[in-house]
C-alpha cells in the first residue's frame, strides 16, 4: 500500500474563479476604503501611488494592477455604496411609495450620516481634475444599477423609458444634494436636499403603470430619522 504524500491532507483546495475574482474584488475594496480615509483625514490627495499604496497595506505592484490611474481608487468605494442603496431598495416594503424608500435609503447612506467626511471627501476630490471626472462618472454608471432595482420593484423592463428616466432622477438627486452640502457644508443636510430633489418630480414616474399615484414623498428626512 503506497503513503500518503506528506501534507496532501492539510492542503487547501484550490480556489474557484468566482472566489478569486470575489477575493480580488474585496481587497480592491478594502484599499479603496482606507485611501479615502486617508483623503478624509488628510484632506488632500496629494500623495504618491508608493504612499498610498503603503498605507493601504499592498505592494505597489498591486497598486497599479488594482487600479491603473490613480484617480480609479476612490471608485470601488463609491460605487459599493451605489450598489447597496440599489440592493436596500429591493429590500423595501412592497406597499411603500418607491420615492419614500429612495429618501429612506438615502437618509441611511454613508454620504447621509458622514456629512462631515463627505465634505471634506467631496473638496478633496474637486480639487483634481481626474478625481472630480471619475467621481461624476462613477454616479452616471450607478443610474445603471437604480434602474435595474427601480425596475424590479415596479414591475418594469429595465431597459424601459420609465426605468432609465427614474434612475436619473435619483443620480441627479444624489449628485445635487452632495455637490450642493460639499460646497456649503451646512444648511440643509444631504438627506434633506435629497428627498426636497425626489419631492419636486410627480410621483407618477415613480409608481407602477396602471396604480394610482401615491402620496408625494416629503421634503423632509422624517422617515430616515426614525
Amino acid at each position: 500500500m503506497s503513503r500518503p504524500q506528506r501534507g496532501a491532507e492539510t492542503q487547501p483546495p484550490a480556489r474557484t474563479a468566482r472566489e478569486v475574482v470575489e477575493a480580488k474584488e474585496q481587497a480592491m475594496l478594502a484599499a479603496s476604503r482606507a485611501v479615502v480615509e486617508l483623503f478624509v483625514e488628510r484632506g488632500t490627495n496629494d500623495f504618491t501611488i508608493r504612499e498610498l499604496a503603503a498605507h493601504a497595506g499592498v505592494s505597489e505592484r498591486s497598486f497599479y494592477r488594482y487600479f491603473p490611474r490613480k484617480e480609479d481608487v476612490v471608485r470601488p468605494f463609491l460605487t459599493a455604496g451605489a450598489a447597496r442603496i440599489a440592493t436596500e431598495l429591493t429590500e423595501r416594503p412592497p406597499g411603500e411609495p418607491l420615492q419614500t424608500s429612495l429618501a429612506v435609503i438615502w437618509a441611511a447612506s454613508w454620504a447621509a450620516t458622514h456629512v462631515e467626511q463627505l465634505r471634506q471627501l467631496y473638496r478633496v476630490l474637486r480639487t483634481s481634475e481626474g478625481f472630480r471626472a471619475q467621481w461624476f462618472q462613477i454616479m452616471a454608471d450607478s443610474e445603471r444599477l437604480w434602474a435595474d432595482a427601480i425596475a424590479a420593484r415596479l414591475g418594469l423592463d429595465p431597459r424601459s423609458h420609465q426605468a432609465a428616466l427614474a434612475a436619473a432622477v435619483v443620480s441627479a438627486a444624489a449628485r445635487l444634494s452632495t455637490v450642493d452640502y460639499g460646497e456649503a457644508g451646512h444648511g440643509e443636510s444631504p438627506a434633506e436636499l435629497f428627498a426636497t430633489a425626489l419631492a419636486m418630480v410627480g410621483p407618477g414616474l415613480f409608481t407602477a403603470p396602471g396604480s394610482p399615484p401615491p402620496a408625494p414623498v416629503r421634503e423632509s428626512t422624517d422617515a430616515g430619522r426614525a
